[in-house]
């Protein structure tokens, strides 16, 4: 059996980004922190019960920005998911940082409590941007919290970047993504700026002179050039490693593994089911202090048919650089896949997906439009 993940949502920040849609609050009093942390540690004891005999191999701390939490905070929850579940002796154990949040205590800490993997949220080396998207910190900031990690002996760093800012070129991108090379950190991820509803630059929308397509594309292909001539390998839409270091954590996502999530907003993925809990962090509270399970949210009314939960495999998995092995395709579902994805020949001989190694898988410029092949793919059976 595979090993089980833990996703633990910090929902504080000391300020919301102007292009975030994620749950989080504004930075709350000590109380309030450490009334929600006591509410974590009791949700982990309860699913520890259940789950006792699963080995956890990844538990990934997420936000808002859980590097705002003290060294103390963190440790106290850590202690709780040690004492309910088993980690292996290679788990993965990541926390998400953003600059201006990180000082020498809490980076040499991380280290001695058993965090392994840290994520910084960049986004850009500009200053102007980083202004612009509502960021709490400088490039400079930025330089020091690396600084600081490294000479903590924290040796698995990521990095965040996002590209399609407003008034932003390729050129402009690309610089970003040169002077963060220049730190030579073990993860880079990069994502295309998205006006969501409920924030900032929604509510502004109109006045955002954004990139065009034509733009976005070009930033996005010379970003997988780029990243390639550097020693990077692209694993998925988004996510680039150096030989070794794929996040782990993430993997379990799109290959559908078993994770369990606490905090409000929080998704769980296990033993074929999945659900997330409301956006509500005194619903949580008040029902762990309680003593009961918080309310679960099911993301279907009804259990996949079989053709859903095969669209949904062929989905995840393209999201992958290695995407779909053909005979396990069909080995797993008794049917053949060009005959039921007809479609795919189509992308595949346009450049958008090859074939390798048995495995269809869509070329970068197949990456940079797929959620529109996926949805023509799928839509024609």
């Amino acid at each position: 059996m595979k090993g089980l993940g833990l996703y633990i949502h910090i929902p504080f920040c000391v300020k919301k980004c102007n292009y975030c849609d994620f749950y989080s609050l504004g930075c709350m009093a000590y109380e309030g922190i450490e009334r929600y942390i006591n509410s974590l540690c009791l949700h982990i004891d309860m699913e520890g019960k259940k789950y006792s005999k699963r080995q956890v191999d990844t538990v990934f701390f997420g936000g808002g920005t859980p590097s705002i939490l003290s060294v103390e905070q963190i440790e106290k929850i850590l202690n709780a998911i040690h004492h309910s579940f088993h980690l292996t002796k290679d788990c993965e154990i990541t926390i998400e940082a953003n600059p201006g949040t990180l000082t020498e205590e809490k980076a040499k800490s991380y280290k001695s409590i058993g965090i392994n993997r840290v994520s910084i949220g960049l986004q850009s080396a500009s200053d102007n941007d980083l202004k612009m998207l509502g960021r709490i910190h400088t490039f400079e900031d930025f330089k020091e919290s690396y600084r600081l990690l490294s000479s903590a002996g924290i040796d698995n760093i990521s990095v965040d970047v996002m590209y399609a800012l407003p008034n932003q070129k390729t050129e402009d991108f690309i610089e970003t993504v040169d002077r963060v090379c220049e730190f030579s950190p073990e993860h880079i991820s990069a994502y295309c700026l998205k006006i969501e509803e409920n924030t900032l630059f929604y509510k502004i929308r109109d006045t955002l002179s954004l990139p065009d397509e034509d733009e976005q594309y070009k930033m996005y292909i010379t970003l997988c050039d780029r990243l390639k001539k550097m020693g990077y390998e692209q694993y998925e839409i988004s996510n680039f490693a150096k030989p070794g270091k794929k996040s782990t954590h993430n993997m379990k996502y799109w290959l559908s593994r078993d994770y369990l999530g606490f905090g409000p907003a929080a998704h769980s993925c296990i033993d074929g089911g999945r659900y997330s809990y409301s956006e509500s962090i005194e619903e949580y509270e008040k029902a762990l202090e309680g003593g009961n399970e918080p309310k679960k949210i099911a993301e279907a009314d009804t259990p996949l048919t079989k053709d859903e939960k095969i669209d949904e495999y062929v989905m995840l998995r393209l999201r992958l650089s290695d995407g779909v092995n053909v005979k396990e395709f069909e080995e797993r579902f008794g049917i053949s896949f060009d005959s039921r994805y007809k479609k795919n020949a189509m992308y595949e001989k346009n450049g958008y997906i090859c074939k390798k190694n048995g495995a269809y898988a869509f070329t970068p410029k197949g990456f940079f439009v797929s959620n529109y092949i996926l949805s023509d793919i799928l839509e024609n059976i």
